[in-house]
């Protein structure tokens, strides 16, 4: 429909601007409203004064050629725009003609913007003095109190998730959560449009999704019991998808529009943030490889010419047997110290001080008779564990992967002789470290759950999901073999079995 416009006279200015603004007014140089309008008129007495102030202000200090200005003010909880132009009425001095404006609305969403960068910078605040002494599980420990803190006070949320999309997989990975239970175990959630949720279709799609009826949206999927409103909205880095953030409420309204934007907003600090962290632990790994692998060349020429000179010796050296003994000694010690530099080399591949456990001989009576369940697909690793654990009598059972792991938890619980440690790698060919501890607590929840992994890398986050609901320790390889045995006999607190 075209409207048509009759110069009939029956519109004039004010009439016109009184159905687009708050209120007009003329203010004379003394600051006194010499005409207004009825919704100016009607506004408090306060706001008036505050819009005459202002107008006087303007035509006082204005000695620009500027013909217009803009000023704002609060009144209460509100927020008013005051648009100000000079106004010459021959004859009458100077005058300023003015517009009010309510943008409460519009400041509360400026300064709710304000709270979201706020948070956002302390987020990425990660000092260095408070980072660098930090493992990976507590630096995410610290990165999820301020997500908590900055949900709840943005968001007034406190049920969440945070997942991670792994590129290749496109499985979308628990990251931190509260409130929410995680999927059951063997259960994944992955970017894809149909039948993945709405977190799925939220990392695939990059686009944010505010469900106010989650009862009749078929792409909802249970989380929160009760739950009356979601919002999805993605993290984003560089534009590209890192992953999602889900906020739930049993409040039907607790989530606008305007949340929706705020939101995604905060992903892209969450998302900075996780990267931050993760280049903190490839960094870290990296500079460990090079400190590893120059120490590694400065040691091995000496222990070469060593080596040589022990050879040269032995085939001069006359027939006797002190001096045969000697020399066997001599070689020892070189054997010795090549083994221990090639472990202190290896990085994340290798159990340290294998060896002096082994001289040392003698036995943890806590973990005599103890049945051990070992979970590592590094058969280096794993062999060197079930040795360590072996010699100090404890009865162990290893696997090279997940899945028959959690077999054999159900099966020794059904033949009512559960395990009484578990140790297990966070990253597994078919599984991760979080499934393997809930399964074990899922059978018993006094069962002991130590958790590894290389130099913090812990990519599904197994350390910190499982610390919150009581991991007992987590090892980063390489570990030493003692320190191995020390939190193995910290988990088993109870009497060893009777009869050993």
């Amino acid at each position: 429909m075209t409207a048509k416009i009759h110069n009939s006279g029956t519109f004039d200015a004010a009439t016109l601007l009184e159905g687009l603004v708050d209120g007009v007014g003329v203010v004379d140089t003394a600051g006194e409203i010499v005409w207004m309008s009825g919704r100016l008129a009607a506004q408090t007495p306060e706001v008036m004064r505050r819009f005459a102030d202002t107008c006087r202000d303007i035509l006082c200090e204005a000695k620009s050629e500027r013909t217009s200005h803009l000023r704002r003010f609060r009144s209460g909880t509100k927020t008013f725009e005051v648009a100000v132009s000079k106004l010459v009425v021959a004859g009458q001095g100077d005058h300023t003609v003015a517009t009010l404006v309510n943008v409460t609305p519009r400041q509360r969403l400026f300064d709710r913007i304000e709270q979201v960068d706020n948070a956002g910078d302390m987020m990425l605040n990660l000092d260095a003095v408070i980072v660098n002494p930090l493992n990976v599980a507590e630096r995410l420990k610290l990165l999820e109190s301020r997500v908590e803190q900055a949900l709840r006070e943005l968001f007034a949320a406190s049920n969440y998730q945070v997942r991670l999309l792994d590129r290749k997989t496109r499985v979308l990975e628990l990251v931190l959560h509260r409130g929410i239970a995680p999927l059951p175990i063997g259960q994944q959630m992955r970017a894809d449009i149909d039948g993945a949720g709405i977190t799925g279709y939220v990392a695939s799609t990059g686009q944010s999704y505010l469900c106010k009826d989650p009862a009749n949206d078929p792409r909802y999927r249970s989380g929160l019991p009760n739950c009356r409103c979601s919002l999805t909205t993605p993290l984003l880095l560089h534009d590209r998808v890192v992953g999602t953030i889900n906020l739930e409420s049993g409040d039907p309204r607790a989530f606008e529009e305007e949340d929706q934007f705020l939101l995604e907003l905060y992903g892209r600090y969450v998302a900075m943030a996780l990267n931050i962290l993760d280049m903190l632990i490839v960094e870290r790994y990296t500079t460990n490889q090079r400190i590893t692998g120059s120490v590694q060349e400065e040691i091995a020429i000496p222990v070469r010419t060593l080596r040589e000179s022990l050879d040269s010796l032995r085939d001069n050296m006359s027939n006797t047997s002190a001096g045969l003994l000697a020399l066997g000694q001599m070689e020892d010690c070189v054997a010795t110290l090549e083994k221990r530099l090639q472990n202190a080399t290896e990085g994340f591949k290798g159990v340290l001080g294998v060896d002096r456990i082994s001289v040392a001989g003698s036995q943890q009576p806590k973990l005599a008779g103890r049945r051990v369940l070992v979970v590592d697909d590094e058969i280096g690793i794993r062999e060197a564990i079930v040795t360590i654990l072996s010699q100090q009598g404890a009865i162990v059972t290893s696997f090279a992967s997940g899945e028959p792991a959690l077999l054999a938890l159900e099966a020794a619980k059904n033949k009512n002789a559960p395990f009484e440690l578990v140790l297990s790698d966070v990253r597994l060919p078919d599984r991760n470290g979080y499934e393997i501890f809930r399964a074990t607590k899922a059978i018993d929840t006094e069962t002991p759950v130590i958790l590894m992994t290389g130099f913090g890398y812990d990519p599904n986050h197994s350390i910190v999901r499982s610390s919150q609901e009581g991991l007992h320790c987590f090892l980063f390889k390489p570990f030493q073999a003692q320190q191995l045995l020390d939190e193995a006999c910290k988990a088993i607190v109870t009497p060893p079995p009777t009869g050993l």
